[in-house]
């Protein structure tokens, strides 16, 4: 505010003096003005949105068989590595099993070694051996069978993550499908977020992203859009969209609320202070210095606004003069005297060594 008061003033002091001029009975000057350059600068389409936080990857773990639980291997919010064990139950009659078909197996290797051996020697027919060859494959057959069985006792972890809460005791039953406890992988985290129909053709793969939480104040954490929904709901309008956010600290949370910007259309574009811009009903005009000196009004058509920049479409080049401040005397055609900006830097100053 009150550098727009100080270019005011500036602007209607600078002005005055041809009033004094003209009734000193001299000749009255030119209106000052400031300019600047047609410059390139970046503009992109920026959307905005909310989101929920999700694990990269989440599971129950239950087992496949049911008995006594005979010993847990972790504990509530426990790191663990993919293939740790995590719990057992009663093994002695599955591992006699176990045994068993093992005895089975080598006694029917044995036998097929045997009979292969005089089969060699024409001693035995070859029917024979391949009886013996289909009593080694059945034999190995339920070995892996029960060893498959015994996997199913013993539960290990899938993938490295975070263990939930222990939903199960060390000497209680359990069922197939019961819930021991939950994992998840918060290496990274899936951010879920709607965005309106209309954006959907500057979504893509690969976007960059924003996110910001109210859980942690001042942190911004950034990721790309992973993945884009292939409907679009008939009630919201909205089409749902993914992105992931690498969770280096492990800080995120699943289930955490996340406001979400999205820059789409990444561009560089001809580029003038907003300030330089005059509207006319709805069309936008600026004044240039052509090559006489003079002020000529031309029409623009304009399109994004970033950071008191306006994005340019057409009616200028890059280079061109235009005029920013003392637009209010300026008429098409006429004279002007171009102000130089150190004017503006040291009257800017000045409540500055006031203040201090």
């Amino acid at each position: 505010m009150i550098r727009s008061i100080l270019i005011l003033t500036i602007v209607v002091l600078l002005n005055a003096l041809p009033a004094k001029a003209q009734r000193a009975g001299g000749k009255r000057p030119p209106p000052s003005v400031f300019v600047t350059k047609v410059t390139e600068h970046p503009f992109s389409l920026h959307i905005e949105a909310l989101g929920t936080l999700e694990p990269n990857e989440r599971v129950e773990l239950t087992l496949n068989a049911a008995d006594r639980i005979t010993a847990l291997f972790f504990e509530d919010g426990q790191r663990v590595d993919k293939g740790k064990t995590l719990l057992s139950l009663a093994q002695r009659e599955q591992v006699a099993l176990v045994q068993a078909a093992e005895a089975t197996t080598e006694e029917a290797k044995q036998q097929f070694e045997r009979i292969q051996r005089l089969a060699e020697k024409e001693a035995v027919s070859a029917s024979e051996l391949d009886q013996a060859r289909r009593n080694l494959s059945n034999a190995s057959a339920q070995l892996r069978a029960v060893q498959s069985r015994q996997k199913d006792r013993v539960l290990v972890a899938p993938f490295s993550g975070v263990l939930g809460f222990r939903q199960v005791s060390v000497g209680s039953y359990i069922r197939p499908g019961d819930v021991v406890t939950t994992l998840i992988d918060d290496s990274k985290m899936k951010l879920e977020f709607t965005v309106p129909s209309t954006f959907l053709r500057s979504l893509n793969v690969g976007l960059k992203i924003d996110a910001a939480t109210d859980d942690l104040p001042g942190e911004i954490f950034t990721g790309e859009l992973t993945s884009i929904d292939n409907s679009i709901d008939p009630v919201s309008r909205s089409i749902r969209a993914r992105a992931t956010i690498e969770n280096t600290d492990l800080i995120l949370k699943a289930g955490m609320f996340m406001r979400v910007s999205l820059y789409a259309n990444n561009r560089t574009s001809l580029a003038i202070p907003q300030e330089a811009i005059v509207s006319i009903g709805p069309d936008s005009f600026v004044f240039i210095i052509n090559a006489d000196g003079n002020a000529e009004r031309k029409q623009i058509q304009i399109g994004t606004r970033d950071s008191g920049y306006v994005e340019i479409i057409s009616g200028l080049d890059l280079g061109e003069t235009v005029i920013t401040e003392g637009l209010t005397r300026v008429r098409n055609g006429s004279a002007v005297q171009i102000a130089q900006q150190s004017t503006l830097s040291s009257a800017l100053s000045t409540p500055k060594t006031l203040e201090d």
